[in-house]
């Protein structure tokens, strides 16, 4: 299978952004695929069931709606994710609805179709002395005389699978929402005290306060070599005559070097 290739900047904005981004589209790329054969099966068993034996299936139908809402978004999200927004993720608000959605609608789904399956009318055959068996009430639910219901079962059984591991994607996936949620709330509150702070302090706004302040000094490699320069002047130095007398008193090196050797 060919790997998807992801340009540097959609790259560089997943891992600034999410460094968990490869466990998460990569359970959204797996659920693609399962959610297409769980349709397929829950569609094939519902038409089959209601073609010859009549009635409404609605337990086989039920799981319809969260393998196609998974079938919609999943691809949806991937699609916006890589090559829409170039690795800005989407508002996981969205991913808490859905996939709660999901995983929420999953569970009963589950329950009513495997509680309701074909394959709990599965019966042994009981074949008569003489070796015949008859279709009668006995063996009416038994292979050899109802051998559809037995791969409707069948059928049933793969789809709960898959529908199950939908299930478990979209729980995890879940999970990664809320807690990348409560991230985004509580930045988003800290960015708000900042801005606010700087409001009272400042009488401004951020963009206000970071325009007017002055450019970062950046020392250069030929300034750092410069011996500091004194902030008075030769001129305005009080002490340039005393200075100028000493160098010319000279009985002053003796002194400093009596004082040195003291």
């Amino acid at each position: 299978m060919a790997r998807m290739s992801i340009s540097a900047e959609t790259r560089r904005q997943l891992n600034g952004h999410d460094r968990r981004w490869p466990i998460k589209l990569g359970l959204r790329a797996l659920a693609v695929p399962l959610a297409f054969i769980a349709m397929i099966l829950f569609a094939v068993t519902t038409s089959v069931s209601k073609m010859n034996y009549g009635g409404n299936d609605w337990t086989d139908g039920l799981p319809l709606a969260p393998v196609l809402l998974a079938l919609f978004y999943d691809p949806l999200v991937l699609f916006l994710t890589l090559f829409q927004r170039h690795g800005r993720p989407i508002h996981p608000g969205w991913n808490v609805g859905v996939d709660f959605l999901v995983w929420g609608l999953a569970i009963p789904s589950l329950v009513f179709s495997v509680g309701d399956g074909w394959f709990w009318y599965w019966q042994p055959v009981l074949v008569e002395f003489d070796g015949m068996v008859p279709c009668d009430e006995y063996n009416y639910w038994s292979q050899i005389c109802n051998p559809l219901i037995y791969t409707l079962g069948r059928i049933e059984i793969a789809a709960n699978v898959f529908l199950a591991l939908i299930l478990i994607i979209h729980f995890t996936l879940f999970v990664y929402a809320c807690i990348a949620t409560h991230k985004w709330r509580k930045a988003k509150k800290l960015t708000a005290a900042e801005r606010r702070n700087i409001e009272l302090q400042y009488n401004r706004t951020p963009e206000e306060h970071r325009e007017s302040q002055p450019p970062a000094y950046t020392p250069s490699a030929k300034g750092s070599a410069r011996m500091p320069v004194s902030a008075v002047s030769e001129e305005d130095n009080p002490f340039k005559d005393a200075e100028a007398s000493a160098e010319s008193n000279p009985f002053h090196d003796e002194h400093r070097s009596a004082v040195k050797y003291a």
